[in-house]
């Protein structure tokens, strides 16, 4: 049996003495995967593998492994092309999956170095650190993944990681009514609040909930001539509307005067100067609040989500949250 946990090091280090490259986080282009896993297979002929036995018809095989352990996501990557997982979750070397709104345990994949190191290149991907005195790091993967991650030693028990997907699957109220997340007549009612132009929703739910599902259904029932302006501070809608207005508010964005640019910041820029009908605010966490409840008593639709047990709750953090704001 391969230990590809001693190996990699060693792969790596012939390859960097060779001059071979490893291709850079969020490329995903099969002909450079395939070239690069010929190069492993290469190295692998020229020195380990009558070192590690590897039978001849075995070498392709493990060359491959080897390069997918190097690139991107590694062990983890097969689960971010299933359309079915929302998160993926490592803890000390093991992983688990929600699939379809369910937790399934997929076993010890790689040792906590190896996820370490994986942890490492996937903060160094938008230029981050991940060390001791920085030991936790939250980054947009290419493909719009959320990747956190904590390590020792703020986390006790090893590398942390949390990868929260946000699947290309454009869901409709009418599949949400057809798995039983809400029934035909609240679903009818909310059409007709979103057709009316009138009504504002705050959408409340615990984490996981299916609090930014339901929006994004939601946003194919706006009318066509509807303007739509939305904001969020991590690409998570999925909007069904062909005319928006679309901002997403990263941490590394700053304004001429050398300011980072909040979410109240672009929450005021689009409802005072972009003409919408309806303004979007992904998640209302901060003093965004303030400006969303400005828009609406002004007259403009708003629509977001919030943290909160019941709707009452909802309603009394979006309280306390403008009140700690004004303090």
């Amino acid at each position: 049996m391969i230990d590809y946990e001693a190996l990699i090091p060693r792969v790596q280090e012939a390859l960097n003495q060779q001059g071979v490259n490893i291709p850079r986080w969020g490329e995903d282009d099969p002909q450079l995967r395939a070239h690069f896993s010929a190069a492993v297979q290469k190295m692998l002929l020229n020195g380990l593998q009558r070192e590690l036995r590897i039978p001849d018809l075995e070498l392709g095989r493990v060359a491959a492994e080897v390069a997918s352990r190097m690139i991107g996501l590694g062990v983890l990557e097969p689960y971010t092309r299933d359309n079915l997982v929302s998160e993926i979750i490592v803890r000390n070397g093991h992983v688990r999956l929600e699939k379809q709104g369910r937790m399934m345990d997929v076993g010890h994949l790689a040792s906590d170095d190896y996820f370490f190191a994986l942890a490492r290149r996937a903060a160094e991907f938008q230029g981050r650190q991940l060390s001791a005195a920085k030991p936790f790091v939250l980054v947009d993967l290419p493909d719009g993944s959320r990747f956190a991650a904590m390590i020792p030693p703020l986390t006790v028990a090893g590398v942390a990681i949390n990868i929260r997907r946000f699947v290309l699957q454009h869901l409709h109220l009418a599949d949400l009514v057809g798995n039983g997340s809400i029934d035909q007549e609240s679903a009818d009612f909310l059409i007709q609040c979103i057709q009316s132009g009138r009504v504002s929703m705050l959408i409340s739910g615990r984490p996981g909930a299916g609090k930014t599902t339901l929006l994004n259904a939601l946003s194919a029932h706006f009318l066509p001539e509807t303007e739509v302006c939305a904001v969020e501070k991590f690409r998570e809608l999925q909007l069904q509307h062909p005319h928006l207005a679309w901002a997403v508010v990263k941490d590394d964005v700053v304004a001429e005067e050398g300011k980072g640019v909040s979410m109240r910041d672009v929450v005021n820029v689009l409802y005072t100067r972009m003409r919408p009908d309806i303004v979007i605010v992904g998640e209302v966490v901060a003093d965004e609040a303030v400006e969303f409840l400005h828009a609406i008593n002004l007259g403009v639709v708003g629509l977001s989500t919030i943290h909160g047990n019941s709707a009452l709750d909802a309603l009394i953090r979006l309280e306390n949250i403008v009140l700690e704001t004004r303090a």
